[in-house]
């Protein structure tokens, strides 16, 4: 397999699943390395008669790879702006600090992970990460999402829902822009673990 076809596929594979900011970030460094292995394959097939075709065409390349990176940035950028907007802050924690600060003190019998592809359960497909998994040992026991105020019309948040109630798994939300004080964390948290 080239180099060429080795960009490719890889791209594929993370355009597949361009929604979370990291993958956004992702598919930037891919269009980055696509921009790279196309100017080299075709320098090395380009004779001195089709130089000229061969530079338009890779002018036409950067430009829509160029529009396409600063699509994807813009795109970031937005999301994690609307994130801030929405986030609701007690005494300068957000929702996903507090969670985890109860985790901590209440239950540190739980190993707790970050940012979890549903795909550590067998998922397939395009998902949105799961915000925090609380494990006992090895063992997934509740997986949390922390989301804003359109998260649950996104079929990848719903497609991630599913794939952890499917296989069993207890699933609980906390809603960003609301207060979530340490209290009601606590209360839910103890509801499950």
């Amino acid at each position: 397999m080239g180099l060429f076809d080795k960009i490719i596929k890889e791209g594929s594979k993370v355009l597949q699943d361009v929604t979370s900011d990291e993958n956004k970030e992702k598919a930037t460094a891919f269009l980055n390395n696509l921009k790279t292995g196309i100017e080299e394959t075709a320098k090395e097939i380009a004779s001195d008669e089709n130089k000229e075709k061969a530079a338009s065409f890779l002018n036409s390349v950067k430009d829509s790879l160029g529009d396409f990176k600063n699509q994807i940035e813009q795109e970031v950028h937005e999301s994690k702006k609307q994130e801030t907007y929405y986030e609701y802050r007690e005494d300068g924690k957000t929702c996903r600090e507090k969670i985890l600060e109860v985790l901590a003190s209440d239950f540190s019998q739980y190993t707790v992970k970050e940012n979890v592809s549903p795909v550590t359960i067998g998922g397939t497909g395009k998902f949105m990460n799961y915000s925090i998994v609380v494990y006992d040992g090895t063992t997934p026991k509740l997986f949390i999402m922390i989301i804003g105020k359109t998260t649950t019309a996104h079929r990848e948040y719903r497609w991630s829902r599913q794939e952890a109630e499917k296989n069993g798994y207890t699933f609980l939300n906390f809603v960003n822009h609301y207060p979530n004080t340490i209290e009601y964390i606590t209360d839910r948290l103890h509801q499950y673990l």
